[in-house]
């Protein structure tokens, strides 16, 4: 399956989002919350200890729904699942990413052209971790 490579700026969602961003340039932040006490609720969200707020950005409902209509033109869904499934999204190396494997602490395997890549991810980290100690202890003696 190729996959597809789309400039953002030929979209027509991208055309959509700078007419916006040129009418939000006369927005100022204060306005926005004074017209919405309820500002924080609505552009925050906390997942257990992490808190993550862009209350405090010059964006609307609005702005998020044509981000949304951008990423969606871009192929941004179908990218994810490629990324997810192994497909080589890499163009420039012509291989898979590999950052979903990276943080793969379940165990379970990943396939990237018919192989299992989990155990050598999981050698390469336990090297890592091995020379991390050493630099933490003072034991590393070199480069």
């Amino acid at each position: 399956m190729s996959f597809p490579s789309i400039d953002p700026t030929s979209t027509s969602a991208w055309k959509q989002l700078s007419k916006h961003a040129e009418e939000m340039k006369k927005v100022q932040m204060r306005a926005l919350f004074e017209n919405d006490p309820a500002r924080f609720d609505s552009f925050s969200q906390i997942d257990g200890n992490l808190l993550f707020d862009y209350s405090k950005n010059i964006l609307t409902q609005e702005t998020l729904q044509l981000l949304m209509d951008l990423a969606r033109e871009c192929g941004l869904p179908r990218a994810i699942e490629s990324m997810f499934s192994g497909e080589k999204i890499n163009q420039t190396e012509n291989r898979a990413v590999l950052h979903t494997a990276l943080r793969n602490m379940t165990g379970q395997p990943f396939q990237t052209d018919g192989k299992d890549i989990m155990p050598d991810i999981q050698r390469v980290l336990s090297q890592m971790k091995s020379i991390s100690q050493k630099v933490h202890s003072g034991d590393w003696k070199g480069y």
